[in-house]
């Protein structure tokens, strides 16, 4: 095979790669609806659970204490119970788990590939990935740099990244021109999104984009190993 027939092959592979990916925008206004229904699943099917950054927040508390471990790059007051550098994986727990939960980490890690393929192999065969990147969304690390934002994910970005688990959905998060509003306008998310529960879904019905699974906020992923 020559080499412009290997290319365009892989090309072809690629595309058949990022066509396979589920992009679900039933839950695009919904996120603590999403949320709370995949932590729910993982409490309930996933003996063992690790959260990297404590990113499930509040719904942590829906894991029993023997259940669920943290793992973070920095110590905080209450956690983590694992000083761990998602990129090395020298510094993870030696036991595998049933589920993993990483939202909003992977945009602040310097070497995203390396860690996807850390988590995979953390996880038992058929365990669960609940993830959370951002795609169209302003830089978000403190002053101080305790954490960086390196990272924004695309649809085919991720369809390759997460190549290697057996299943893969990606959910939207708002529309077109609510994601635009989010990343313009500093106080939109705090004062208007927070207070108006309908506020995204009316100005991306009014000015369009509802329901665009391709410009949107970001993607919280569910995957499968």
């Amino acid at each position: 095979m020559t080499n412009a027939a290997q290319i365009a092959q892989r090309n072809e592979d690629l595309k058949d790669l990022i066509k396979a990916v589920k992009v679900d925008v039933s839950y695009c206004y919904e996120t603590d609806k999403l949320l709370d229904e995949k932590v729910d699943f993982m409490a309930e099917n996933c003996p063992r659970v690790l959260d990297f950054g404590k990113s499930s927040r509040h719904r942590y508390k829906k894991f029993s204490p023997e259940q669920a471990q943290t793992a973070d790059i920095n110590q905080y007051n209450d956690y983590p119970d694992y000083i761990c550098d998602i990129c090395d994986s020298s510094t993870f727990p030696e036991e595998k788990y049933d589920g993993i939960i990483c939202n909003a980490v992977l945009e602040h890690v310097y070497d995203p590939f390396t860690a996807v393929k850390n988590l995979h192999e953390a996880l038992k065969p058929e365990g669960y990935l609940l993830a959370y990147v951002p795609y169209l969304y302003r830089y978000h690390a403190p002053k101080d740099l305790t954490f960086q934002d390196y990272y924004r994910y695309s649809r085919d970005a991720l369809a390759y990244m997460f190549r290697d688990f057996s299943s893969l959905t990606l959910y939207s998060v708002r529309g077109r021109t609510s994601t635009a509003f989010v990343s313009a306008f500093p106080f939109w998310k705090p004062y208007v999104e927070k207070k108006i529960p309908k506020a995204n879904i009316l100005v991306d019905k009014v000015l369009g984009g509802a329901y665009d699974p391709l410009q949107t906020s970001g993607y919280h992923i569910w995957a499968q190993k």
